[in-house]
C-alpha cells in the first residue's frame, strides 16, 4: 500500500491551519471557562447596549399597552429575535410570556431589589424622552446556567404590574449568539477570515521562497544524479538551504573531477593493454605452428581468452571515446531505412529481423548512431526470438523500437541496464552475456547524438528498447 505523498508546500500549509486550530481551540477553551465564571463582561459591549435597547423598547412599548395585550407583544419579540422572552416579578414569579423554568442560579439575579411602585403604574403616553446619556444603565445580568446549559440575559424595567412589583425582562436562548441578540457571530467569523487571509499572505512568500528553492535544490540534483555534472545551482541564499546549496555546487565538481579522472585512467589502462595483448596473440601464433597436436586444445583455449580481452579492452577505448564523439565528428544526412539495412545486415546476417520504416531522413552523428542501434539490436538477436525493428517520425524527433520476446530483464534491474558493466543475472555468465558495456555505449552514443534511450519490458515477454534522437541536429 503507497503512503500518501504530500508537497512540503502542503505540509507547511497544513501545519499552519493546524496551528490556527490549536489557537481557536485555545480561545473556545478559554471562553469556557469565562462561561462557566460568569458572562456578565459581555453586558460592558455591543451585546449589553443590545440587551439595554430592548429593555428600554419593551418599556416604551408596554407602557402604553394593556396587561392584555402583553402576552401577545412578548410573542412577537420571540419570533423576531429568535430567543424567549418572559416578565418576572421583584419574587422571580414569571408573570408573562411563555413559560420559562429558571435555574437555581438564574433565581437570585431575577429578584429586583428595587421598593414596589405604585401598583398599575405606567409611563404616561405620548413620546418617550430619551435617557441621558450619563444615566447610570438599567441593572441587567448574562450568564450560562441550567441542565442542558442555556445562556440568560436579564433587564430590570422602568415598568411596574398590576400589584406594584417591579418587572424584569427575561431573555432565554440555546446558543449564545441568541439570533444575534447576544453575541453577533458575523464580525467574529469576519475577523477570522481577515485573520486568516492576512496569516497566509504572510506565510506564503516564506513557504513559496523555500519550497521553490528546494525544488530547484531537487532538480539540480536529479542531474547531477544524471551523470551532468556540470549542473550548478545558480540562486543564493544566506540561510542553512543557501548553505546547502554551496555543498551541492562542491559536490558536483568533484564529482565531475572523479569520473573525469577514473574515465581518463580506464582509458588510458584499455590503450595500454592493446599492445601486450597484440604481442601476446602473435606469439602464440608462432607457438601454434610448432606445437604437438596434445598442446592444440590448450592453445585454443589461450586464444580464446585472449581474443575475449581484446574485445574487452576494445569496448572500454570505445566506451571512453564515445564521450567525445560530438567532438570527432560532424553530423550528416542520414538515410535511415540505407542505415538499418546496413545495420541488421551486419549484426544478424542469417535474417530474421522485421524491419518497418518509412522514407525518413535525419541529420545526426552517423557512426555513433550506427553503434548504438547495432548494440541493441546485437542484444535482441542474441537474447530473444522474433526480432522486430520499427521507425517512426514523431514530430520533430524519429523514434526507433526494437522488440523481441524472450525473457526480458527483471524490473529491478531496468534502470541499470545503461549502465557501465552491468549485466543482468540471466546474462552474467561469458558463454551468454558480454562485458556489459555494450549499453552503456550505446547510451554516450546517444547522448552525442542529442538523443535518449529507454528499456521496458513487454507484456507476453520480451524487451523493448526505444531510441529517440532529433530529426536535425
Amino acid at each position: 500500500m503507497s503512503r500518501l505523498r504530500l508537497p512540503l508546500y502542503g505540509k507547511i500549509l497544513a501545519w499552519f491551519a493546524l496551528n490556527l486550530a490549536v489557537l481557536v481551540l485555545l480561545f473556545l477553551f478559554f471562553l469556557k471557562a469565562q462561561f462557566r465564571l460568569g458572562l456578565d463582561w459581555m453586558l460592558s459591549g455591543e451585546p449589553g447596549d443590545r440587551i439595554a435597547a430592548i429593555g428600554e423598547a419593551v418599556t416604551h412599548e408596554f407602557s402604553r399597552l394593556r396587561e392584555s395585550e402583553w402576552p401577545a407583544r412578548l410573542s412577537d419579540y420571540d419570533q423576531k429575535h429568535g430567543v424567549t422572552f418572559g416578565l418576572f416579578n421583584s419574587r422571580g414569579e414569571q408573570v408573562f410570556g411563555q413559560t420559562i423554568q429558571p435555574s437555581p442560579e438564574v433565581m437570585p439575579r431575577l429578584i429586583d431589589r428595587r421598593p414596589p411602585g405604585e401598583p398599575g403604574k405606567r409611563r404616561p403616553p405620548g413620546p418617550v424622552s430619551k435617557r441621558p446619556a450619563d444615566a447610570p444603565p438599567k441593572p441587567r445580568f448574562m450568564l450560562r446556567a441550567g441542565t442542558p446549559a442555556r445562556y440568560w440575559a436579564g433587564v430590570h424595567l422602568d415598568l411596574v404590574a398590576q400589584d406594584g412589583h417591579p418587572l424584569t425582562l427575561v431573555m432565554v436562548s440555546d446558543t449564545l449568539s441568541g439570533g444575534g441578540l447576544f453575541m453577533d457571530l458575523r464580525p467574529w467569523l469576519g475577523l477570522a477570515a481577515v485573520a486568516l487571509v492576512l496569516s497566509a499572505l504572510l506565510w506564503m512568500p516564506l513557504v513559496r521562497g523555500i519550497t521553490g528553492f528546494i525544488r530547484t535544490l531537487n532538480t539540480a540534483a536529479g542531474r547531477i544524479a544524471q551523470g551532468n555534472f556540470q549542473e550548478r545551482i545558480e540562486k543564493t541564499r544566506s540561510d542553512e538551504l543557501g548553505e546547502l546549496s554551496v555543498s551541492v555546487n562542491a559536490m558536483a565538481a568533484q564529482l565531475g573531477d572523479y569520473v573525469r579522472e577514473q574515465r581518463r585512467i580506464t582509458a588510458d589502462v584499455a590503450h595500454e593493454l592493446c599492445s601486450p595483448i597484440a604481442r601476446m596473440q602473435m606469439a602464440l601464433g608462432v607457438v601454434e605452428q610448432r606445437s604437438t597436436p596434445e598442446q592444440a586444445g590448450y592453445l585454443k583455449r589461450l586464444d580464446g581468452e585472449l581474443q575475449h580481452m581484446a574485445r574487452l579492452v576494445e569496448e572500454v577505448l570505445a566506451f571512453s571515446r564515445a564521450e567525445a564523439l560530438p567532438e570527432r565528428e560532424s553530423p550528416e544526412e542520414i538515410q535511415l531505412r540505407e542505415l538499418l539495412q546496413a545495420v541488421l545486415a551486419r549484426e544478424a546476417p542469417d535474417g530474421g529481423v522485421r524491419l518497418e520504416v518509412g522514407d525518413i531522413r535525419l541529420r545526426s552523428l552517423r557512426a555513433a548512431l550506427d553503434r548504438a542501434i547495432g548494440n541493441v539490436v546485437r542484444n535482441a538477436v542474441r537474447y530473444g526470438t522474433e526480432t522486430h525493428v520499427q521507425a517512426d517520425r514523431e514530430n520533430d524527433r524519429v523514434v526507433i523500437r526494437v522488440l523481441d520476446r524472450g525473457p526480458g530483464v527483471p524490473e529491478a534491474s531496468l534502470q541499470h541496464l545503461f549502465e557501465p558493466f552491468y549485466r543482468p543475472e540471466a546474462a552474467r555468465g561469458r558463454a551468454s552475456g558480454g562485458s556489459g558495456l555494450g549499453l552503456a555505449i550505446t547510451q554516450r552514443c546517444m547522448e552525442a547524438c542529442g538523443g535518449s534511450v529507454r528499456a521496458e519490458n513487454r507484456e507476453g515477454g520480451g524487451l523493448l528498447v526505444t531510441l529517440s534522437v532529433p530529426a536535425s541536429a
